[in-house]
């Protein structure tokens, strides 16, 4: 009886493996874009490269599990092209102790712990985010489809920095600043990844 309970378990467990599909993101193809603003409604945009990650859809290919990796040091600006010293200037405060201190922790990383379906191409995920040597909850809804060989994501993440120690030019700690001097505490994150097999 031992023996047939065992089997069945194992039967069980082999085949819950087999019904994920594992995909390996196509860094090369998926992009994060960055935008971060002040109080007074200007704004700076960049991107930040993904250096690694996957994602799991289930049987139903509605997605169950994913981890990535994002590659700190690839911080970049977009809107100050014409301005080349300025732009290297806010990439490096963005890069220094104040923000980001990309020299002491070159990734962050992302795990989701939970996806609640919304309908067949959207869902609702909750997960880790580490960065700059913390970890909080997020969540997101994000928009997912599926065919025989790929995976495509889009989501749209608010960010609120303060809860990972990113008090720079926060209104909300720093109360003498002025009004054109602050910075807002949530920075937004687009995401449009694609994984394949």
């Amino acid at each position: 009886m031992m023996k047939f309970v065992l089997g069945s378990l194992v039967m069980v467990m082999a085949t819950s493996v087999f019904a994920a599909d594992v995909y390996k993101i196509d860094t090369k193809v998926s992009s994060v874009a960055w935008k971060g603003s002040k109080k007074m409604g200007s704004f700076h945009v960049g991107s930040i490269a993904m250096k690694e990650g996957s994602v799991t859809l289930d049987k139903k290919g509605q997605l169950s599990a994913g981890n990535f990796v994002i590659d700190m040091a690839t911080i970049a600006n977009e809107d100050l092209k014409d301005s080349p010293e300025y732009q290297k200037k806010l990439v490096g405060h963005l890069s220094s102790e104040d923000f980001f201190n990309v020299a002491k922790f070159p990734t962050a990383t992302f795990k989701v712990t939970s996806v609640t379906p919304k309908s067949k191409e959207e869902a609702v995920v909750k997960g880790e985010l580490t960065m700059i040597g913390k970890t909080n909850p997020i969540e997101f809804p994000v928009k997912l489809s599926a065919d025989k060989g790929s995976v495509t994501g889009e989501a749209n993440v608010k960010v609120d920095r303060t809860k990972w120690g990113l008090k720079y030019g926060s209104g909300n700690f720093f109360k003498e600043l002025a009004g054109d001097k602050i910075i807002n505490d949530e920075f937004e994150l687009t995401l449009k990844l694609v994984a394949k097999k």
